[in-house]
């Protein structure tokens, strides 16, 4: 008979501690390679994190989009994209557009300015990610991106079929919302 002696067990198979979960691994390279991203909007360029992001996604967005629909795009919370962009707007990075056929409705779109922020800005974020991803083989990062993939499909189907029974949070209170009565 041929014996193998099993494998030492990896994080993901174990799931023994807090420091196994996926989620709680990827948080923790997410703080760490995002600090450096952190201190380079903030401190080179004025902006936060957040505001990056909403930069990033309307880039190459011409004509705008709706701020619900970029919250969306970002799975963002609206209340959140809208301070965003209201700071954004404010330090001329972004600009606020009616729509003619709904006056109630207003199109987001990147200024000379911010498109400008971004030229900047996204060479060096690239570059961070690029050192980072420099430790993985070309093979390695293949596989990487489709466990990802695969991964987030996987998240998105469970979320569809457990977020009905999941409780709602009330984040301003810091708990869990009331059932009502």
């Amino acid at each position: 008979m041929n014996w193998t002696v099993p494998s030492e067990t990896t994080p993901s198979e174990r799931l023994a501690s807090v420091d196994d979960l996926l989620l709680y691994r990827l948080s923790q390279l997410s703080a760490v390679a995002g600090a450096m991203v952190v201190r380079l909007c903030e401190g080179g360029y004025g902006i936060t994190r957040r505001e990056w992001g909403v930069i990033g996604h309307l880039h190459g967005q011409p004509q705008g989009l709706l701020p619900s629909a970029l919250a969306e795009r970002m799975q963002r919370d609206r209340a959140r994209t809208s301070r965003a962009l209201g700071s954004l707007q404010a330090k001329g990075l972004v600009q606020r557009t009616t729509v003619a056929s709904d006056r109630r409705s207003a199109h987001v779109r990147l200024t000379p300015a911010g498109q400008a922020l971004y030229a900047q800005l996204m060479p060096q974020v690239q570059a961070i990610n690029a050192r980072i991803l420099a430790v993985l083989e070309p093979e390695q990062k293949q596989a990487f991106d489709e466990a990802l993939a695969c991964l987030r499909q996987q998240a998105q189907g469970l979320l569809a079929e457990m977020a009905p029974a999941l409780p709602k949070a009330d984040r301003r209170r810091g708990g869990r919302r009331r059932a009502s009565p």
